[in-house]
């Protein structure tokens, strides 16, 4: 009698559905674009049943079956055909779809489409799939001699690669060059990055999908080691890896500095830039969003940033650094500390600010061989320090901004661009902006009274 009842409680689901048929949350499931060989992230919708019935839905099937790119799961079972699928009245199932590109031979992104279909016994209903696909050239644990990175196609370096001793690696304009978990770019010769303001190049992590936008962390760095050449970035973006720049003593001596100018470093879990005992000079840049220090400049070095904005207001974690430290030692094995010389540490016509109360840090010792802190120079500059910060010395520090927000435009979107209202603006020294007479979108600095601080300038509409 017991086995009775419960059988009888057992729905029969024999309502396979009218003329309206069931519903989706969306009528297209898109993907970013994907690199050839690499599998999509994991998207989902729902399929509705609109009745107060309980539904047996004919079919549900992948249309391309299993030759096609994608792959779907269906209340976790991977099918890409599955029939009389149960759905209660005024319920839902989940459908997860995936994606993986095989290469194309082509240089330009291609369309991959395939389409889930629906089989219910008034009506067949659609969901397309629709993904951009995009070949690239794979660099896994490569040593490079000398050549150019072109624009044909991307490129998607996994694990390392190495310039080696005398060799140069030339980007040219327009080049995107994506990394793997982890992956770095070690430089052990000369790097030239020849972005421009039409075609930067773009250094990022592998993932496309939206959501790894901002996403910090992603892959490991690009690194400048001692003995390297005299390497120019200019017009990059750089972003999402573990550290932005490492620039190993290099540029110091006889050698040229490295110059960075026109270049975006955003979305850093690490450092933006850390430089020990090197020559650097940074022009019309932007460095943002960093979970230590923007810029670092240790063990001395010769140091010289004009017209940059370092702006840090990091989310992803708890941050003690601040937007910049500049220091002239390092501690030996017996935790000694050793100065090493800043030849020159100048700051013109730029902005430090950021979420912290002090973001600047001059960590600074001397002994009777060395100087130590004599040559650096602030000059204004609008400086987020508080009220015990000594600015005493007029030598150091040269109309100087203190502490007032600089009113960008959205720092919560990353838009550092100035308000009409920000104090930094018409703040700057137009000599300072001689070398560098438009802002980093190719804005004139000098079409009214005086220039702003920091990478952009802001232009009233007429």
């Amino acid at each position: 009698m017991f086995f009775i009842l419960i059988m009888g409680c057992e729905r029969e689901y024999l309502y396979r559905g009218d003329e309206s048929g069931v519903m989706f949350s969306v009528d297209t499931v898109r993907f970013d674009t994907i690199f050839s060989d690499l599998s999509s992230v994991t998207k989902n919708f729902k399929i509705y049943n609109p009745s107060e019935h309980d539904m047996l839905i004919d079919a549900i099937q992948l249309a391309g079956g299993d030759r096609s790119d994608y792959r779907i799961n269906i209340n976790g079972e991977a099918v890409d055909f599955i029939t009389d699928v149960r759905l209660k009245g005024h319920d839902s199932l989940f459908v997860f779809v995936e994606v993986s590109i095989n290469p194309s031979g082509e240089d330009a992104p291609f369309v991959v489409s395939d389409s889930i279909l629906v089989y219910t016994q008034a009506r067949l209903q659609t969901v397309q799939l629709v993904a951009f696909g995009q070949d690239v050239v794979r660099l896994t644990k490569a040593h490079l001699k000398s050549q150019t990175f072109t624009n044909d196609k991307p490129y998607l370096i996994n694990d390392y690669v190495e310039v080696d001793s005398l060799q140069t690696l030339t980007i040219e304009a327009g080049t995107k060059i994506f990394f793997g978990k982890d992956a770095s770019m070690i430089v052990y010769g000369t790097l030239l990055v020849n972005g421009s303001l039409e075609e930067p190049v773009v250094m990022a992590g592998a993932r496309r999908e939206a959501w790894y936008k901002d996403k910090p962390g992603q892959w490991g760095h690009i690194q400048l080691m001692p003995g390297s050449g005299e390497s120019n970035i200019r017009h990059a973006h750089i972003r999402n890896s573990k550290y932005g720049l490492v620039i190993d003593s290099v540029g110091l001596g006889d050698g040229m500095p490295v110059r960075i100018t026109n270049t975006r470093i955003e979305h850093i879990s690490g450092y933006g830039i850390i430089a020990q005992s090197a020559g650097l000079e940074v022009g019309n840049c932007l460095i943002a969003d960093c979970g230590k220090s923007l810029a670092a400049l240790t063990v001395g070095g010769r140091y010289e940033f004009t017209h940059c904005t370092l702006a840090n207001y990091y989310n992803w974690s708890f941050r003690t650094h601040p937007a910049l430290l500049v220091s002239n030692y390092y501690l030996d094995k017996g935790n000694n500390a050793v100065i090493a010389h800043v030849e020159k540490a100048e700051f013109k016509n730029c902005i430090v600010y950021g979420r912290n109360e002090n973001e600047l840090l001059l960590d600074l010792k001397k002994d009777e061989t060395s100087m130590g802190s004599d040559a650096i120079l602030f000059a204004n500059c609008l400086l987020k320090v508080p009220k015990s910060f000594d600015m005493s010395d007029a030598n150091r520090f040269r109309q100087i901004i203190r502490d007032k927000d600089p009113k960008f435009v959205q720092s919560a979107e990353y838009n550092f661009q100035l308000d009409t209202l920000s104090a930094a603006k018409d703040a700057g020294n137009v000599v300072f902006s001689l070398d560098y007479p438009t802002d980093i979108l190719g804005k004139s600095r000098f079409e009214d009274d005086s220039c702003d601080m920091g990478v952009y300038e802001r232009v009233e509409k007429k």
